[in-house]
């Protein structure tokens, strides 16, 4: 199944929005923080589509992808949230399933903290339940810093961007190379990140001021069912994810969560069927759908 691209106006922003599916209830999907764009959803969402029957939609964030950069503020969660309800009311959808990866989950709980009235269901892709580690200073402008002191924006050719991605995901497809792609562009001869240095410490920044833990209490006392799909993979940061999925249960614990042995963090590349399966059966078992 192929995707409708088209951009959407949205708040002070203009995000590029890709859609799988024209009918069923809908499905909003943000994508991880990083070199990733809404094709991260490029082989889940036609699953979700055509066998589940849903309306897939994501939304290339600001600065990532097909949409330009906003004010650094803009990348603060509360800007976030309010960013994407503008956008759900461009597009006339109330309410979504939220589905999100890492930063998208992060995002997601902050939402359905804001709006529990706007979110029908909370699929977390290995996000949302556990703050994240950092060593990059404490302000925006050491952020920023770092990660412009970091060899990883620019390359010398699609083959070198490309063989990157290969050896990251450990398979490989054309979907996952139209994805690839969408996430970077040609600059004098070389191929960077469209997202760069200066967007993604904003980002990271935002999430340091409000990480997700600072939402779980008030996630707890809404409705809105939530799944999360915990990941294994590598092994060394599982102490971490054990402690910080008990703590998000013990919070929220009308949670499901469920784990996916073997699975890294980008589910959504790694193991597609079998991650929007696990949200379309867990979907099609709620009111919802």
């Amino acid at each position: 199944m192929s995707h409708l691209d088209r951009v959407v106006s949205a708040g002070d922003a203009e995000l590029l929005v890709r859609e799988w599916g024209s009918e069923g209830p809908p499905i909003f999907f943000w994508h991880a923080l990083g070199d990733h764009t809404s094709l991260q959803m490029v082989e889940a969402g036609p699953i979700l589509a055509e066998e589940y029957g849903f309306r897939v939609l994501g939304a290339d964030a600001p600065g990532f992808g097909g949409s330009p950069r906003v004010h650094d503020s803009g990348y603060q969660m509360d800007a976030l949230v309010e960013l994407a309800a503008s956008l759900l009311d461009a597009l006339a959808l109330d309410p979504v399933v939220w589905c999100g990866s890492s930063w998208g989950g992060i995002l997601g709980v902050h939402f359905a903290a804001a709006h529990p009235e706007r979110v029908a269901a909370l699929a977390l892709v290995d996000g949302g339940y556990l703050d994240p580690v950092h060593d990059y200073g404490e302000t925006l402008d050491e952020a920023r810093a770092f990660w412009q002191s970091q060899d990883r924006w620019r390359f010398q050719s699609w083959t070198e961007v490309i063989a990157k991605a290969r050896e990251a995901f450990q398979r490989w497809s054309p979907g996952l190379d139209e994805y690839v792609r969408s996430a970077f562009r040609e600059d004098n001869g070389d191929v960077v990140s469209t997202v760069g240095p200066d967007v993604y410490a904003a980002a990271m920044h935002g999430i340091d001021r409000s990480p997700p833990s600072s939402v779980h209490a008030r996630l707890a006392a809404t409705e809105v069912p939530i799944l999360l799909l915990g990941a294994t993979e590598p092994p060394k940061e599982n102490v971490r994810r054990i402690e910080w999925r008990e703590r998000f249960s013990k919070t929220v614990p009308h949670a499901e969560v469920r784990i996916f042995q073997g699975a890294p963090h980008l589910m959504l590349e790694a193991r597609p069927d079998e991650t929007a399966r696990a949200i379309g059966d867990w979907l099609k078992s709620l009111p919802y759908a």
